[in-house]
């Protein structure tokens, strides 16, 4: 087989229209093995770097080279010809290839190869695979994130859930948006920092107005600043509290139980009690084994953790109604079952719940997903923990936001094929 032919092999194999293979060298650099294949141009036709117009007439300015996917196991390098051209709009400009990545000393189809081998790898996993610097990567993966999220579609969205999450140490909190019955299912569309009312004034900028007002539902905590600020950009929206959020604060009043009895009691009493913290919140059907007997012989020698226990097991059952009557008669029997028993905590608890009662039973006529926007959470803290911390803040929302919607999904030889060439 001659070059000649071995060139337009490769040329056939690269598929990048109005170019073609001219000679192949085979170098080693840096401990690479390196494969350069030198590349020319069709037609005479050359990219204006800043508008886009085509031109016909242009200067050589520099030879360039272009890292592509691997070949075998060889690095890949395409060396070019670049031009500057004179454009009638811009002026003296440096050509545009088209299937280039902007900004960056990398193919189209290597850049879109690289956002995806990110979605699961990280970003130092992904440079020793390809043989790039990791500072390239992460640059890679960001445009890739960010394009993405340019281009998502946010119509058809009635329903939004809003949630906060602690980033680093101290009092800091981060806002998560979510989008709970969209045309793509449940995902993250924004996050955005703090958890105050003027916080959330960037997400509704890029929410827009007409979609905002096409809002009929929303979840969240009992922070009132989130439903300030729903109810101000999405008239007549119906607010529904996280269940989650509301066992939260039933588990604490049950531990508020729980330390009380511990003063209160003897020797004999205190030995019980002492390490049975999680026996008592976790729910009765996950504790087994030798975990059930111990919390068995608690609940059998203090009436008041067993007056506890039981009300904490049957206030779940209010979200199986779907009718907002039966809810509040059952919740109504809940509440006299507290008669006499001396539960301070629990009274709190039932004050916190009827002051915000319509929104919990608001469940009834709109049963969403309550349990996404907690797993989300967790899936955010644990894209945190996998690289150990973010420098870059802007990135560190685009990777919870990548992991946690339709953007995450892992096609990589799909979209570097769909890349133009």
């Amino acid at each position: 087989m001659g070059q000649r032919q071995r060139d337009e092999y490769l040329t056939t194999l690269l598929r990048i229209p109005g170019w073609y293979v001219v000679g192949t060298t085979l170098r080693v650099w840096k401990g690479r093995s390196e494969a350069v294949l030198e590349l020319e141009r069709e037609e005479p036709r050359y990219t204006c770097g800043g508008c886009g117009h085509v031109v016909s007439e242009a200067r050589p300015w520099r030879v360039q080279e272009l890292q592509h996917l691997l070949l075998w196991d060889h690095v890949t390098i395409l060396r070019v010809q670049k031009y500057r051209v004179r454009c009638p709009a811009c002026g003296l400009k440096a050509e545009r290839l088209p299937w280039a990545a902007p900004y960056a000393r990398v193919t189209g189809k290597l850049a879109a190869l690289v956002g995806e081998l990110c979605k699961v790898l990280t970003n130092s996993a992904v440079a020793v695979l390809l043989w790039l610097h990791p500072g390239p990567v992460k640059m890679l993966d960001k445009r890739a994130i960010q394009a993405a999220q340019a281009t998502r579609s946010l119509d058809g969205i009635t329903t939004l859930g809003i949630d906060e999450i602690a980033v680093g140490r101290g009092q800091t909190y981060w806002h998560l948006v979510h989008a709970l019955d969209g045309p793509r299912g449940a995902e993250v569309l924004f996050v955005g920092e703090g958890r105050k009312e003027k916080d959330l004034r960037k997400f509704w900028r890029w929410f827009g107005k007409p979609r905002a007002k096409q809002i009929t539902h929303a979840v969240m905590d009992m922070w009132k600043a989130f439903r300030r600020s729903v109810e101000a950009h999405c008239p007549g929206v119906v607010i529904l509290y996280d269940k989650f959020h509301v066992i939260r604060h039933l588990l604490e009043a049950l531990n508020t139980v729980r330390k009380q009895e511990f003063k209160r009691a003897g020797k004999t009493m205190k030995g019980l009690l002492c390490g049975k913290k999680f026996l008592l919140l976790s729910r009765q059907a996950h504790v087994r084994g030798k975990a059930r007997v111990a919390l068995t012989r608690l609940l059998g020698a203090n009436r008041r953790l067993l007056k506890a226990h039981l009300l904490k097991e049957s206030f779940g059952h209010l979200w199986s109604y779907t009718s907002k009557t039966w809810a509040r008669k059952f919740f109504a029997r809940w509440v006299e079952q507290l008669k006499w028993s001396r539960l301070e905590p629990y009274q709190k608890f039932v004050q916190m719940v009827e002051r915000h009662l319509d929104g919990i039973l608001a469940y009834c006529d709109k049963p969403v997903s309550l349990g996404y926007i907690e797993g989300t959470n967790l899936k955010a803290r644990n894209i945190i923990r996998r690289a150990y911390g973010y420098r870059d803040k802007e990135y560190m929302k685009l990777k919870i936001i990548q992991g946690c919607s339709s953007l995450g999904v892992f096609q990589p030889w799909r979209r570097a094929d769909n890349i133009p060439s």
